[in-house]
């Protein structure tokens, strides 16, 4: 009795042990991102962006001296006013980090995202136009420059694949 339970009890320290877990030296903000096959981008890709990422952010809060999250909401507006939707996007994103209970800049975040999606779905939606008039070679073409232009744009891309696979 006595040993089955001590074996039961290594049995479950060892298991803890030896399961691997992200908290433990990993990070945790990785991001695996899936395209329709399942197919994950490597995990060092996604760490490289990550750190190219968060440095970007450091050198723009230091040259616009950004203290606070109304600081960065501020410089995201300036960006959003000339119709820098990217760079307003990333301003507000800074912002939020910095304080998430900032709701301004979490309508002013939604709102950038909406107009780029819109400005970035020009061509997608061109492709669609060509698609139901038989133009494949024209629609693929708008995919493809729409992929160019907003890479993360899983709806093109499984668009394309299926119009080259007909």
């Amino acid at each position: 009795m006595k040993i089955s339970f001590f074996i039961k009890l290594t049995v479950i320290f060892l298991t803890i042990c030896l399961v691997p877990a992200s908290g433990f030296g990993e990070d945790t903000n990785i991001i695996f991102k899936h395209d329709k096959t399942g197919v994950a981008d490597e995990v060092n890709k996604m760490k490289d962006f990550d750190f190219e990422l968060q440095e970007r952010e450091r050198d723009r809060m230091k040259q616009w001296n950004i203290e606070d999250s109304t600081d960065a909401m501020n410089v995201g507006d300036v960006y959003y006013e000339k119709g820098e939707t990217e760079d307003a996007i990333l301003f507000y994103q800074i912002a939020i980090k910095i304080d998430p209970s900032n709701e301004n800049a979490h309508e002013k975040y939604i709102t950038a995202r909406q107009i780029e999606k819109a400005e970035a779905s020009t061509h997608y939606h061109q492709a669609m136009e060509y698609y139901r008039k038989g133009m494949k070679e024209k629609a693929i073409d708008e995919l493809i420059a729409e992929i160019k232009e907003n890479p993360d744009n899983e709806e093109a891309r499984v668009k394309l694949n299926e119009i080259e696979s007909q």
